[in-house]
Protein backbone atom coordinates (compact mmCIF):
# COMPACT_ATOMS: atom_id res chain seq x y z
CA UNK A 1 0.00 0.00 0.00
CA UNK A 2 2.65 2.39 0.84
CA UNK A 3 4.29 1.78 -2.59
CA UNK A 4 1.12 2.42 -4.23
CA UNK A 5 0.88 5.88 -2.50
CA UNK A 6 4.71 6.48 -3.25
CA UNK A 7 4.02 5.68 -6.85
CA UNK A 8 1.08 8.28 -7.04
CA UNK A 9 3.66 10.81 -5.08
CA UNK A 10 5.92 10.42 -8.13
CA UNK A 11 3.62 10.58 -11.01
CA UNK A 12 1.41 13.70 -9.22
CA UNK A 13 4.91 15.56 -9.19
CA UNK A 14 5.75 15.54 -13.22
CA UNK A 15 1.73 15.77 -14.10
CA UNK A 16 2.08 19.09 -11.66
CA UNK A 17 5.03 20.88 -13.58
CA UNK A 18 2.88 19.53 -16.96
CA UNK A 19 0.53 21.49 -16.23
CA UNK A 20 2.62 24.78 -14.80
CA UNK A 21 4.42 24.12 -17.98
CA UNK A 22 1.15 24.22 -20.03
CA UNK A 23 -0.29 27.46 -18.53
CA UNK A 24 3.40 29.25 -18.77
CA UNK A 25 3.02 28.43 -22.86
CA UNK A 26 -0.41 29.49 -22.72
CA UNK A 27 0.18 32.95 -21.18
CA UNK A 28 3.33 32.96 -23.29
CA UNK A 29 1.07 32.41 -26.36
CA UNK A 30 -1.77 35.01 -25.29
CA UNK A 31 1.22 37.60 -24.67
CA UNK A 32 2.20 37.66 -28.26
CA UNK A 33 -1.45 37.32 -29.54
CA UNK A 34 -2.00 40.68 -27.63
CA UNK A 35 1.56 42.72 -28.24
CA UNK A 36 0.66 41.38 -32.25
CA UNK A 37 -2.12 43.03 -32.93
CA UNK A 38 -2.56 45.62 -35.99
CA UNK A 39 -2.39 49.05 -35.18
CA UNK A 40 -5.39 50.45 -37.39
CA UNK A 41 -7.28 47.13 -39.36
CA UNK A 42 -9.26 50.25 -41.10
CA UNK A 43 -6.09 51.46 -42.73
CA UNK A 44 -5.58 48.65 -45.45
CA UNK A 45 -3.56 51.01 -47.55
CA UNK A 46 0.21 49.95 -47.94
CA UNK A 47 2.92 52.86 -47.57
CA UNK A 48 6.57 53.21 -47.80
CA UNK A 49 8.94 52.00 -44.43
CA UNK A 50 12.64 52.28 -44.85
CA UNK A 51 15.15 50.34 -43.13
CA UNK A 52 18.43 51.71 -43.39
CA UNK A 53 21.78 49.78 -43.36
CA UNK A 54 22.49 48.65 -39.64
CA UNK A 55 19.00 49.64 -38.07
CA UNK A 56 18.55 47.18 -35.04
CA UNK A 57 15.18 46.44 -33.49
CA UNK A 58 15.23 49.31 -31.87
CA UNK A 59 15.40 51.53 -33.90
CA UNK A 60 13.35 49.92 -36.63
CA UNK A 61 10.42 49.88 -33.72
CA UNK A 62 10.64 53.21 -32.78
CA UNK A 63 10.50 54.10 -36.70
CA UNK A 64 7.43 51.82 -36.69
CA UNK A 65 5.77 53.66 -33.94
CA UNK A 66 6.44 57.23 -34.88
CA UNK A 67 5.21 56.26 -38.50
CA UNK A 68 2.11 54.60 -36.76
CA UNK A 69 2.32 50.97 -38.07
CA UNK A 70 2.60 49.64 -34.36
CA UNK A 71 0.70 50.88 -31.03
CA UNK A 72 3.84 50.54 -29.08
CA UNK A 73 7.42 50.32 -29.88
CA UNK A 74 8.18 48.74 -26.48
CA UNK A 75 5.61 45.90 -27.12
CA UNK A 76 7.14 45.51 -30.77
CA UNK A 77 10.64 45.35 -29.37
CA UNK A 78 9.32 42.58 -26.89
CA UNK A 79 7.55 40.87 -29.75
CA UNK A 80 10.73 40.57 -32.05
CA UNK A 81 13.12 38.96 -28.64
CA UNK A 82 10.53 36.88 -27.87
CA UNK A 83 10.37 35.41 -31.23
CA UNK A 84 14.00 36.25 -31.71
CA UNK A 85 14.06 38.55 -34.73
CA UNK A 86 17.01 39.51 -36.31
CA UNK A 87 18.79 39.69 -39.65
CA UNK A 88 16.60 42.31 -40.66
CA UNK A 89 17.35 43.79 -44.71
CA UNK A 90 17.90 46.97 -45.35
CA UNK A 91 15.69 48.51 -48.15
CA UNK A 92 12.39 50.31 -48.86
CA UNK A 93 9.10 47.91 -47.57
CA UNK A 94 5.58 48.46 -48.31
CA UNK A 95 3.75 48.12 -44.44
CA UNK A 96 -0.08 48.39 -43.81
CA UNK A 97 -1.32 49.54 -39.99
CA UNK A 98 -3.51 46.77 -40.48
CA UNK A 99 -1.19 44.21 -40.85
CA UNK A 100 -0.10 42.35 -37.48
CA UNK A 101 3.34 42.44 -35.83
CA UNK A 102 4.37 39.54 -36.51
CA UNK A 103 3.48 39.56 -40.11
CA UNK A 104 5.83 42.85 -40.11
CA UNK A 105 8.93 41.36 -38.57
CA UNK A 106 8.62 38.63 -40.82
CA UNK A 107 8.62 41.18 -43.94
CA UNK A 108 11.29 43.34 -42.65
CA UNK A 109 13.46 39.88 -41.97
CA UNK A 110 12.54 38.02 -45.30
CA UNK A 111 11.19 41.02 -47.66
CA UNK A 112 9.63 38.81 -50.38
CA UNK A 113 12.02 36.14 -50.27
CA UNK A 114 11.11 32.47 -49.28
CA UNK A 115 12.95 28.82 -49.09
CA UNK A 116 12.42 28.18 -52.81
CA UNK A 117 11.93 31.88 -54.18
CA UNK A 118 9.41 34.60 -53.48
CA UNK A 119 6.30 35.67 -52.48
CA UNK A 120 3.51 38.21 -54.26
CA UNK A 121 1.60 40.02 -51.61
CA UNK A 122 -2.58 40.91 -52.19
CA UNK A 123 -2.80 44.67 -51.87
CA UNK A 124 0.55 45.55 -53.82
CA UNK A 125 1.16 47.41 -57.36
CA UNK A 126 3.30 46.28 -60.47
CA UNK A 127 5.70 49.27 -58.92
CA UNK A 128 5.55 48.50 -55.18
CA UNK A 129 6.73 44.58 -56.32
CA UNK A 130 9.10 46.19 -58.97
CA UNK A 131 11.23 48.19 -56.15
CA UNK A 132 10.37 45.14 -53.81
CA UNK A 133 11.90 42.60 -55.73
CA UNK A 134 15.22 44.74 -56.28
CA UNK A 135 15.29 45.08 -52.68
CA UNK A 136 15.41 41.55 -52.47
CA UNK A 137 17.84 40.88 -54.91
CA UNK A 138 15.61 38.59 -57.21
CA UNK A 139 14.79 41.39 -60.16
CA UNK A 140 16.04 44.43 -61.02
CA UNK A 141 13.63 47.37 -60.62
CA UNK A 142 13.83 48.89 -64.21
CA UNK A 143 14.19 45.42 -65.86
CA UNK A 144 11.18 44.20 -64.43
CA UNK A 145 8.98 47.35 -65.33
CA UNK A 146 10.30 47.24 -68.58
CA UNK A 147 8.92 44.16 -69.23
CA UNK A 148 5.86 44.54 -67.16
CA UNK A 149 5.28 47.48 -69.89
CA UNK A 150 6.36 45.17 -73.09
CA UNK A 151 3.52 46.16 -75.96
CA UNK A 152 3.66 42.09 -76.72
CA UNK A 153 2.05 41.41 -73.52
CA UNK A 154 -1.49 43.11 -74.72
CA UNK A 155 -1.45 39.91 -76.98
CA UNK A 156 -1.84 37.71 -74.29
CA UNK A 157 -5.19 36.15 -74.02
CA UNK A 158 -5.92 36.14 -70.07
CA UNK A 159 -5.88 39.97 -70.52
CA UNK A 160 -8.71 40.30 -72.64
CA UNK A 161 -9.49 43.24 -74.27
CA UNK A 162 -8.65 46.58 -73.68
CA UNK A 163 -10.98 49.27 -74.27
CA UNK A 164 -9.93 51.91 -71.90
CA UNK A 165 -6.73 51.85 -73.90
CA UNK A 166 -4.51 51.33 -71.34
CA UNK A 167 -0.73 50.95 -71.92
CA UNK A 168 2.60 50.26 -69.59
CA UNK A 169 2.21 48.52 -66.86
CA UNK A 170 -1.22 49.66 -66.33
CA UNK A 171 -2.13 47.34 -68.73
CA UNK A 172 -1.13 44.18 -66.31
CA UNK A 173 -1.84 45.95 -63.45
CA UNK A 174 -4.18 43.27 -61.14
CA UNK A 175 -3.22 40.86 -63.08
CA UNK A 176 -0.53 39.60 -61.02
CA UNK A 177 -1.36 36.60 -59.09
CA UNK A 178 -0.47 36.95 -55.22
CA UNK A 179 1.20 33.75 -53.68
CA UNK A 180 4.24 31.84 -53.87
CA UNK A 181 6.48 31.38 -56.51
CA UNK A 182 9.45 28.81 -57.23
CA UNK A 183 11.87 30.87 -58.82
CA UNK A 184 14.46 28.78 -61.53
CA UNK A 185 18.12 29.75 -61.92
CA UNK A 186 17.76 31.00 -65.34
CA UNK A 187 14.11 33.53 -64.56
CA UNK A 188 14.90 36.90 -66.08
CA UNK A 189 12.25 39.37 -65.53
CA UNK A 190 10.14 38.80 -68.04
CA UNK A 191 10.15 35.39 -67.36
CA UNK A 192 8.34 36.26 -63.58
CA UNK A 193 5.92 38.23 -65.28
CA UNK A 194 4.52 34.99 -67.23
CA UNK A 195 4.82 33.31 -64.32
CA UNK A 196 2.51 35.43 -62.50
CA UNK A 197 0.40 36.22 -65.53
CA UNK A 198 0.13 32.07 -65.88
CA UNK A 199 -1.34 31.50 -62.22
CA UNK A 200 -3.59 34.40 -62.82
CA UNK A 201 -5.09 32.29 -65.54
CA UNK A 202 -4.43 28.88 -63.77
CA UNK A 203 -6.97 30.47 -60.90
CA UNK A 204 -9.64 32.36 -63.02
CA UNK A 205 -10.60 29.79 -65.08
CA UNK A 206 -13.67 29.00 -67.58
CA UNK A 207 -16.14 28.60 -64.63
CA UNK A 208 -14.85 32.22 -63.63
CA UNK A 209 -15.17 33.73 -66.88
CA UNK A 210 -18.78 32.22 -67.44
CA UNK A 211 -19.49 33.68 -63.95
CA UNK A 212 -17.91 37.13 -64.90
CA UNK A 213 -20.31 37.17 -67.77
CA UNK A 214 -23.57 36.40 -66.29
CA UNK A 215 -22.81 39.36 -63.94
CA UNK A 216 -22.39 41.15 -67.21
CA UNK A 217 -18.79 42.75 -66.81
CA UNK A 218 -15.36 42.15 -67.79
CA UNK A 219 -12.37 40.58 -66.55
CA UNK A 220 -10.87 44.08 -66.04
CA UNK A 221 -13.81 45.39 -64.60
CA UNK A 222 -14.42 42.33 -62.15
CA UNK A 223 -10.80 42.76 -61.04
CA UNK A 224 -11.24 46.69 -60.59
CA UNK A 225 -14.21 45.32 -57.88
CA UNK A 226 -11.76 43.09 -56.36
CA UNK A 227 -8.86 45.20 -55.86
CA UNK A 228 -11.55 47.63 -54.19
CA UNK A 229 -12.81 44.95 -51.56
CA UNK A 230 -8.94 44.00 -51.29
CA UNK A 231 -8.69 48.13 -50.52
CA UNK A 232 -11.36 48.05 -48.15
CA UNK A 233 -11.51 45.36 -45.86
CA UNK A 234 -9.05 42.81 -44.32
CA UNK A 235 -11.68 41.36 -42.65
CA UNK A 236 -12.46 37.95 -44.87
CA UNK A 237 -15.99 37.73 -43.57
CA UNK A 238 -17.15 41.29 -44.52
CA UNK A 239 -15.25 40.68 -48.59
CA UNK A 240 -18.82 39.20 -50.60
CA UNK A 241 -21.09 41.98 -48.46
CA UNK A 242 -18.90 44.92 -49.72
CA UNK A 243 -18.92 42.85 -53.31
CA UNK A 244 -22.45 42.89 -52.84
CA UNK A 245 -22.92 46.53 -51.87
CA UNK A 246 -20.79 47.57 -55.00
CA UNK A 247 -23.07 45.10 -57.57
CA UNK A 248 -26.05 46.54 -55.89
CA UNK A 249 -25.46 49.84 -56.62
CA UNK A 250 -24.27 49.11 -60.00
CA UNK A 251 -27.34 47.26 -60.69
CA UNK A 252 -29.78 50.01 -59.68
CA UNK A 253 -27.88 52.50 -61.67
CA UNK A 254 -27.19 54.82 -58.28
CA UNK A 255 -23.48 53.76 -59.55
CA UNK A 256 -22.13 54.07 -63.30
CA UNK A 257 -19.64 50.95 -63.88
CA UNK A 258 -17.84 53.33 -66.43
CA UNK A 259 -17.05 55.80 -62.86
CA UNK A 260 -15.53 52.82 -61.33
CA UNK A 261 -11.36 52.68 -61.56
CA UNK A 262 -10.08 51.91 -65.15
CA UNK A 263 -7.87 49.93 -63.90
CA UNK A 264 -7.93 47.42 -60.54
CA UNK A 265 -5.98 49.21 -57.84
CA UNK A 266 -3.82 46.73 -56.89
CA UNK A 267 -3.12 42.77 -56.71
CA UNK A 268 -6.48 41.52 -55.45
CA UNK A 269 -6.15 38.21 -53.04
CA UNK A 270 -8.20 34.79 -54.34
CA UNK A 271 -10.77 35.48 -51.84
CA UNK A 272 -11.22 39.45 -52.95
CA UNK A 273 -11.61 37.92 -56.74
CA UNK A 274 -14.18 35.35 -55.43
CA UNK A 275 -16.15 37.78 -53.42
CA UNK A 276 -16.45 40.27 -56.59
CA UNK A 277 -17.66 37.09 -58.77
CA UNK A 278 -20.45 36.02 -55.79
CA UNK A 279 -21.45 38.33 -54.18
CA UNK A 280 -23.93 38.60 -50.96
CA UNK A 281 -28.04 38.77 -51.86
CA UNK A 282 -28.68 41.49 -50.31
CA UNK A 283 -30.66 44.59 -50.20
CA UNK A 284 -27.23 46.86 -48.88
CA UNK A 285 -26.10 49.86 -50.54
CA UNK A 286 -24.26 51.62 -48.40
CA UNK A 287 -21.12 50.46 -45.78
CA UNK A 288 -19.25 52.63 -43.55
CA UNK A 289 -16.22 52.07 -40.95
CA UNK A 290 -17.45 51.22 -37.49
CA UNK A 291 -16.99 53.89 -35.28
CA UNK A 292 -15.42 51.43 -32.84
CA UNK A 293 -12.69 51.73 -34.95
CA UNK A 294 -11.95 48.20 -35.29
CA UNK A 295 -12.00 47.57 -39.07
CA UNK A 296 -15.19 46.25 -39.29
CA UNK A 297 -18.13 47.70 -41.08
CA UNK A 298 -21.55 48.56 -40.73
CA UNK A 299 -23.78 47.96 -44.00
CA UNK A 300 -27.60 49.39 -44.75
CA UNK A 301 -30.01 50.79 -47.81
CA UNK A 302 -30.85 53.58 -45.93
CA UNK A 303 -29.04 56.54 -46.97
CA UNK A 304 -30.08 58.41 -43.86
CA UNK A 305 -28.91 56.03 -41.62
CA UNK A 306 -25.50 55.87 -44.12
CA UNK A 307 -24.93 59.80 -43.23
CA UNK A 308 -25.51 59.10 -39.36
CA UNK A 309 -22.79 56.17 -39.25
CA UNK A 310 -20.37 57.82 -41.23
CA UNK A 311 -20.44 61.21 -38.85
CA UNK A 312 -20.39 58.62 -36.21
CA UNK A 313 -16.91 57.43 -37.44
CA UNK A 314 -15.60 60.70 -38.33
CA UNK A 315 -16.07 61.70 -34.35
CA UNK A 316 -14.48 58.25 -33.43
CA UNK A 317 -11.37 59.20 -36.17
CA UNK A 318 -11.01 62.88 -34.68
CA UNK A 319 -11.43 61.48 -31.03
CA UNK A 320 -8.97 58.94 -31.87
CA UNK A 321 -6.38 61.14 -33.00
CA UNK A 322 -6.64 63.48 -29.79
CA UNK A 323 -6.43 60.36 -27.20
CA UNK A 324 -4.64 57.86 -28.97
CA UNK A 325 -3.75 55.30 -26.45
CA UNK A 326 -7.40 55.86 -24.77
CA UNK A 327 -8.72 54.97 -28.82
CA UNK A 328 -5.99 51.97 -29.33
CA UNK A 329 -7.12 50.27 -25.86
CA UNK A 330 -11.06 50.47 -26.97
CA UNK A 331 -9.89 49.18 -30.14
CA UNK A 332 -8.15 46.18 -28.75
CA UNK A 333 -11.66 45.57 -26.55
CA UNK A 334 -13.74 45.96 -29.56
CA UNK A 335 -11.45 43.61 -31.67
CA UNK A 336 -11.70 40.95 -29.15
CA UNK A 337 -15.44 41.17 -28.72
CA UNK A 338 -15.35 40.96 -32.44
CA UNK A 339 -13.22 38.07 -32.60
CA UNK A 340 -14.94 36.33 -30.21
CA UNK A 341 -17.88 36.35 -32.17
CA UNK A 342 -16.21 34.74 -35.20
CA UNK A 343 -15.36 31.84 -33.39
Amino acid sequence: MKEDTKSIRRFRIPLRIITVLIIIAALVLWYVYMMSKPYDRTRTTYADFVVEEGDGLNEIAENLDDQKFIKKASDFEMLGRITFADNFKPGTYYLSPSMDSLSILRTLQSGLTTSKGFTVPAGYTVAQLAKALDRDGLADEKAFLKAASSPDLAALDVLGENPEGLKGTDLIEGFLMPGEYTLSADADESMMIIMMLDAFNNFYNDDCKARADELGITTRQLLVMASMIEKETSVDKERSAISGVIHNRINMELTDIKDLPKKPLCFPSEASIKAALYPDESEYTYYVLDSSLNGTHKFTSDEEEYETWLEEYKDAVKAAKEDPEEAQDENADEQDASEGEDE
